[in-house]
């Protein structure tokens, strides 16, 4: 997929975290990783690691996966499947400040 200068938003419930790995490797093996310009990290609820698959905490997987790329991950973001939520439009430009932890839309979210 062309993912050149995109954000990659995140957010899962109840999945283990050797499934949200593997989620992680197909994208980095399609080369998608290593286009973005950035990741926003949303809520990880009940994501626990799976019985018998090794003890990576969630934040060890995203480091391994983000470090590399060398661009801004905003973590923590209102996004997810938790009651006081932000919606995220689709394809919309936007551009964030993962140190100051906001996210601006550029334009119109739909046309």
């Amino acid at each position: 997929p062309d993912c050149r200068g995109a954000l990659l938003f995140l957010e899962d419930i109840n999945e283990y975290i050797y499934r949200i790995d593997r989620c992680l490797s197909t994208l980095r093996l399609t080369g998608a990783l290593g286009q973005l310009a950035g990741v926003v990290l949303g809520r990880f609820t009940k994501c626990e690691p799976g019985e018998g698959y090794g003890s990576l905490t969630l934040d060890e997987v995203f480091d391994d996966y983000f470090l590399p790329l060398n661009v801004p991950v905003f973590r923590g973001a209102a996004i997810g499947h938790i009651k006081r939520k932000l919606t995220v439009p689709v394809g919309a430009a936007a551009e964030m400040d993962a140190g100051a932890g906001t996210i601006r839309l550029l334009g119109a979210a739909v046309a």
